[in-house]
């Protein structure tokens, strides 16, 4: 077993040693030969006469090994880009692979048409006359299902083709002017010019002024585009709704849970005990608002993520974060706490605060080489050890996938952040109850606060985006009627426990979901990642170690079934009110803490 290391940067010589390396150049020109190859096969070889179960079998070998080396230059890249965000080589990698990946995916739409014309007992003959195709079954039955609401392959390379000069051009409009867009901020009577991500980031600011300063701000900056980005929403959203109605999809969002294997009644069942939930989170602002000294409990917009309390002078040293999510990880499962010591051993996570460096986490799994890698900013608090778990639980996830094949690794949006926040939670659980009191207060509460941004904040988002493809239909939303639809939007999640007038009308403008074309309705799958993570916990605190193994069994399935049927492994009933009731009263739980009463 390796031995914990206490560096903050990451080692990434078992992906690329660099650009230049010789590894490097010769996947960059074998990926190119890949697509190309699997391209001129599939125009050639999917027509009668041979037997369908060798034509699929030769198209998936073909496309996993093309997938295994795009995976591994992409991440690369990924990667580097992620540590330096002025890396010009990792930024020309990224957009060199998307036009090679265009031949690709013109493949893939044809062998999907092709296996659109095979009857279901033809292919369930060819399931069973192959191992390869029996471990693909899942998928193969997954794409056939799918290719019904795909045009002919001459119809789909014309929508690719437009869209990058539709919805992908509008995209990346939009993402230009929010990245370059600045303003002045004037705080203590210096003024300064910042972006909006800073402004963003101002949220957690210790210092009320700041908070509201930014808000104002950013209010500001958003209004300046606002024009522009109506013109950016307009035309992302009403694209998806003609190409998905062309595609055969009843709404965006019918296509939307079919790819996220997820069924009609599980989301209105989730979003029924959302609903009910929301006088919970309301209790907790209005303590919220009482702790920060608001009357009338009511909580400014700017203060829904403020920090409680002073900034405590306590620090907790990396070594230290390390050995806390070990010896936490080793209490749950020998497995998990000896993963998590080879995450920090063979340096799989670059830590180390800096400039050029984006203040986020986030695993890569780079699934070629059975490993991942992981970006944060540890600053020495004890959030920082939430976060360290939290992306080590995505890292634990993918490796508990070791063994499938590329097309096999896929697991819906919902499910992905199953595992990091149980992982999350088990060392949430940690801190609380080892930490004096004003430090586990601190740490509850901006539990309270995720989740509230989780379930609260994206149910308003959820809401303005339904409504907002529901009105698309009869033609391009005007400014005014999408800065009204987000404050009703925002009024139905809230309710009363923000002050009135706080919460400024261009919201809709910050929520990049709204502007990344094909993928839609990027809120509801993480309000269902943190309460199915949540109700497994509760299962976890009720059940003890009989329920390790069988949670191990469940990450490993997650990739080759429903979401239904993956929960059924842990005898949950995704349709039952009764879990997701359960889950929010976990909580529920959490808020009677915060305010003193139990």
């Amino acid at each position: 077993m390796e031995s914990t290391t206490c560096e903050l940067t990451w080692n990434l010589d078992r992906i690329y040693s660099s650009f230049e390396s010789e590894g490097f150049q010769q996947d960059r020109k074998r990926v190119e030969t890949l697509a190309g190859e699997l391209n001129t096969w599939s125009a050639s070889q999917l027509v009668r006469g041979r037997a369908a179960a060798d034509r699929m079998e030769e198209f998936l070998k073909q496309y996993n090994a093309y997938q295994q080396l795009y995976l591994r230059l992409f991440s690369y890249a990924e990667l580097r880009f992620s540590a330096d965000s002025q890396c010009e080589e990792a930024v020309n990698l990224m957009d060199d692979l998307e036009e090679v990946t265009g031949g690709a995916g013109e493949a893939l739409v044809r062998f999907s048409k092709w296996l659109a014309g095979v009857s279901a007992d033809e292919l369930e003959r060819s399931l069973r006359s192959s191992a390869y195709l029996e471990q693909h079954s899942f998928y193969l039955r997954g794409l056939q299902g799918k290719s019904q609401h795909m045009l002919s392959a001459e119809g789909e390379a014309v929508i690719a083709r437009m869209q990058s000069t539709g919805s992908k051009a509008w995209e990346r409009l939009y993402m230009q002017t929010l990245s370059t867009l600045r303003t002045d901020l004037e705080l203590a009577g210096v003024t300064r010019s910042v972006t909006l991500a800073e402004l963003r980031n101002l949220v957690y600011d210790p210092d009320p002024a700041v908070r509201q300063a930014a808000a104002e701000a950013e209010h500001e900056a958003c209004r300046s585009v606002a024009e522009q980005s109506a013109a950016c929403i307009n035309a992302v959203s009403g694209e998806a709704a003609a190409v998905y109605e062309l595609r055969g999809y009843a709404s965006p969002l019918h296509k939307v849970l079919e790819a996220a294997r997820m069924d009609q009644e599980t989301l209105e069942v989730m979003l029924q005990a959302i609903r009910e939930s929301l006088p919970v989170f309301r209790q907790y602002y209005a303590e919220k608002a009482g702790r920060l000294g608001h009357a009338g409990g009511q909580l400014p917009f700017w203060d829904i993520f403020a920090p409680i309390g002073t900034e405590s002078s306590v620090r907790v040293t990396y070594a230290e974060a390390q050995a806390m999510i070990i010896a936490g990880f080793s209490r749950f499962s020998p497995e998990l706490g000896g993963f998590a010591r080879k995450v920090f051993g063979q340096r799989w996570i670059d830590a180390e605060p800096r400039s050029g460096k984006g203040n986020f986490g986030m695993c890569v799994d780079i699934v070629p080489i059975g490993e991942s890698r992981i970006i944060t900013s540890f600053h020495g608090q004890y959030i920082d050890v939430s976060v360290l778990a939290h992306e080590i639980g995505h890292a634990y996830h993918t490796s508990r996938l070791a063994g499938h094949t590329m097309v096999n690794m896929d697991y819906p949006v919902p499910i992905a952040e199953t595992a990091s926040i149980f992982c999350e939670s088990l060392i949430h659980v940690e801190l609380l109850n080892s930490l004096p009191a004003e430090e586990a207060d601190a740490i509850l509460e901006r539990s309270l606060s995720d989740a509230g941004y989780y379930i609260v904040d994206f149910y308003a988002r959820y809401c303005f985006e339904s409504a907002l493809y529901a009105r698309r239909l009869s033609g391009p939303l005007p400014l005014e009627e999408l800065n009204a639809l987000m404050l009703e939007s925002m009024a139905a999640a809230y309710g009363d426990s923000v002050l009135p007038g706080s919460i400024h009308s261009y919201q809709w403008i910050s929520k990049a979901g709204y502007y990344m074309a094909g993928n839609e309705f990027l809120n509801f799958p993480y309000s269902f990642g943190l309460l199915f993570s949540k109700g497994l916990y509760a299962q976890y605190q009720k059940q003890g170690q009989a329920f390790v193994s069988r949670y191990e069994q469940f990450l490993s399935a997650t990739s080759t079934r429903s979401i239904a049927d993956a929960a059924k492994l842990m005898d949950i009933d995704v349709h039952s009110l009764d879990f997701w009731q359960e889950a929010l009263g976990f909580i529920a739980g959490d808020v009677r803490k915060f305010a003193g009463r139990e």
